[in-house]
């Protein structure tokens, strides 16, 4: 019998939890486990007393350097500690690699023999002031940020990330060597997989239903969106958007607009809501302002609806024009969005097509299995030389 890669999974997040990393942990964590090898997880690890103290510090620093912050969770004194920590956790274990999503800080320091595969959406020189998180930071802690991640893409043996953008981040901002890095996008986040006939057999309706999903409303586009509605009812389209994760603040009211605050996919009752959202939708709006790989893009898809968002982060891997939908500049207004939107919704055979084309990429690439099976061709012969040792 051929033996099974052993990984050893390490995150400081609770890897069985759906809602860490925006459920990516618990994706590839299962998706490694099916298709790949045997995996243990090293996590979680809580160092909530530390950042608690970290909190306070930056309101202090906040009140004496006009409103900036020191981020204390990527730092070296955390990533040393991480190192500490999980250094004692492999003591005795045998793994044939380590995985580490989105774990560059909990390794960067670590010592160790065993090899370390590191899987990201996006280098932290792309998220700094590009992501509201990372904004309004000091200077010394930029510098420390990405001192930190040097250290771990230099030390992982192999880089896995979910665009070419960001791929070309570690290359040209850090100096990996491209034979180490590999791309592969993340899959639809989301428990039911509807049969391809019915999702694609949807016939075009008189009245256009706009689905935008997100829970930062101005990161992701919000207003735009709403400016988008309104554009397409004064062109003389008969259009509705539903807005799911999120509250418009005030301004943002429409007869023609639903709001739905939060959906839980983990509820039963909740999860059906949210697949009739995605079967009653046309299309799928997001004019997002920042965007490192939104799975929601992966699951319009698996559901036949295009989608129209920005040209901006890794989204080019997940929205290709013409394909599942269409990409339009980050300048692009919601009158914009509506003039495309109204001259596809208007071309039924274009539209029927883009419904095809758009569970069709699902299937080739937007989906796990599919990142599985790469993974495991990657892993298996860049590592099987451990196995046979054995």
């Amino acid at each position: 019998m051929k033996k099974k890669l052993r990984i050893g999974f390490l995150t400081s997040t609770d890897p069985k939890n759906r809602r860490s990393w925006s459920g990516l942990h618990y994706m590839l964590g299962q998706t490694l486990e099916k298709y790949v090898g045997e995996v243990e997880y090293l996590g979680p690890v809580s160092l909530r007393y530390l950042f608690g103290l970290g909190d306070r510090l930056n309101i202090a620093i906040g009140r004496f350097m006009q409103g900036k912050r020191y981020h204390y969770s990527i730092s070296v004194l955390v990533s040393k500690l991480y190192a500490y920590i999980f250094r004692k956790k492999l003591k005795n274990k045998q793994f044939d690699l380590l995985f580490a999503p989105a774990a560059y800080t909990e390794f960067a320091y670590l010592h160790t023999t065993i090899p370390v595969v590191y899987c990201c959406d996006s280098t932290i020189t792309q998220l700094i002031d590009y992501y509201e998180g990372l904004s309004r930071l000091l200077p010394v802690s930029k510098k420390e940020l990405a001192y930190i991640e040097q250290r771990a893409i230099s030390k992982a043996s192999l880089l896995v990330y979910s665009s070419q953008w960001a791929a070309n981040s570690a290359i040209q901002d850090y100096g990996a060597s491209p034979d180490k890095v590999v791309v592969l996008p993340f899959g639809a986040n989301f428990p039911i997989v509807l049969p391809r006939e019915r999702v694609i057999r949807r016939q075009r309706r008189s009245e256009c239903q706009l689905l935008f999903v997100g829970v930062e409303w101005k990161r992701k586009g919000g207003a735009i969106a709403f400016d988008t509605l309104v554009a397409l009812r004064q062109m003389g389209v008969d259009a509705y958007l539903t807005i799911c994760g999120c509250t418009p603040p005030a301004g943002f009211e429409h007869e023609c607009l639903t709001v739905i605050p939060f959906l839980d996919k983990n509820d039963e009752q909740q999860l059906q809501q949210m697949v009739d959202l995605y079967l009653n939708a046309d299309f799928f709006l997001l004019p997002t302002r920042a965007e490192c790989a939104a799975i929601a893009f992966c699951e319009a898809s698996s559901f036949g609806v295009p989608s129209f968002t920005t040209d901006t982060g890794g989204i080019a891997d997940f929205v290709v024009n013409g394909v599942n939908g269409y990409q339009l500049s980050l300048e692009a207004t919601g009158a914009d969005f509506a003039k495309r939107i109204k001259e596809v919704f208007e071309n039924e055979a274009l539209y029927t097509q883009l419904r095809t084309s758009s569970r069709d990429l699902y299937e080739a690439k937007l989906n796990w299995q599919a990142w599985g099976a790469a993974m495991k061709e990657v892993l298996e012969s860049r590592y099987k030389t451990r196995l046979s040792k054995e």
